[in-house]
């Protein structure tokens, strides 16, 4: 009995110390994805197609387009195609899966009265001085040259209705590391400098909660502190790392750009 009365002890105390954890990891996987919205008639992006689907109407569209990751899509109804027997020719709603949205004022949009484009982020974004750039199935990311602290970092990015870059992802890594100047370290959304005193991203969830880890060799170096991205380059590859800084150092930082329609 006295075992059985301490083993159930144990069980909940573990079950108390872990629950809000297990609470916020859950909620990662709970929170509501961004959504398409209607952004111009008569046009279509000249955006590289990833992939393309005959559809039969919008809905379906905007399923195969969340499916594929994709952050922008042209919507052409009533499309004419060569049809593949004797019938001829038939007219089908086409479903063109974009790479990447409109990033400079619909700049590459192409009048076409049959087309309508969709988008999650709106036709402009604004680059606070810095550069705009895509990374695929992530989003859309500023790299800014002004050198910050992290705090500063945190509030220039909210001013451009985003946040310090989350990179808790090989995706968002890899993707990054194709715009990053070698040597050059660049504040990102993960940190350990307040009262909680573990890693958690921009988002407030926390480290634990992602399978992925990027720390670069020999760290985290300190148990408090801020992250940087920097890249390693050896025979032609580029590996990005996360390394710990203390958030009073100024550097270039990236911001992850909202959708407007989150």
């Amino acid at each position: 009995m006295n075992y059985f009365i301490t083993f159930t002890v144990l069980f909940l105390i573990h079950f108390l110390l872990n629950s809000s954890d297990c609470d916020r990891c859950c909620a990662i996987n709970l929170r509501k994805l961004p959504s398409y919205k209607l952004i111009r008639i008569g046009v279509r992006s000249n955006e590289t197609i990833i992939s393309r689907k005959l559809v039969h109407h919008l809905h379906e569209c905007k399923e195969f387009a969340a499916s594929r990751k994709a952050l922008a899509f042209n919507f052409g109804l009533n499309i004419r195609l060569s049809g593949r027997t004797n019938k001829g020719s038939r007219s089908r709603n086409l479903c063109q899966v974009l790479q990447c949205p409109e990033m400079y004022n619909s700049s590459s949009l192409i009048r076409d009265k049959k087309y309508r484009y969709y988008s999650m982020y709106p036709n402009y974004v604004d680059s606070g001085g810095g550069t705009i750039v895509c990374v695929p199935k992530a989003g859309l990311f500023i790299l800014s040259n002004n050198n910050l602290n992290y705090t500063q970092a945190q509030m220039s990015c909210q001013k451009l209705n985003g946040a310090l870059a989350h990179v808790i992802s090989e995706e968002r890594m890899n993707g990054l590391a194709k715009f990053l100047s070698h040597k050059i370290s660049s504040y990102v959304g993960l940190s350990n400098n307040d009262d909680e005193e573990i890693w958690k991203n921009s988002f407030d969830e926390p480290l634990s909660c992602f399978n992925y880890h990027a720390w670069g060799t020999g760290e985290p170096s300190n148990s408090k502190g801020c992250v940087a991205i920097l890249t390693f380059s050896s025979n032609s590859h580029v590996t990005p790392f996360w390394k710990v800084t203390p958030c009073y150092v100024s550097l270039p930082y990236i911001c992850e750009i909202f959708p407007r329609y989150q």
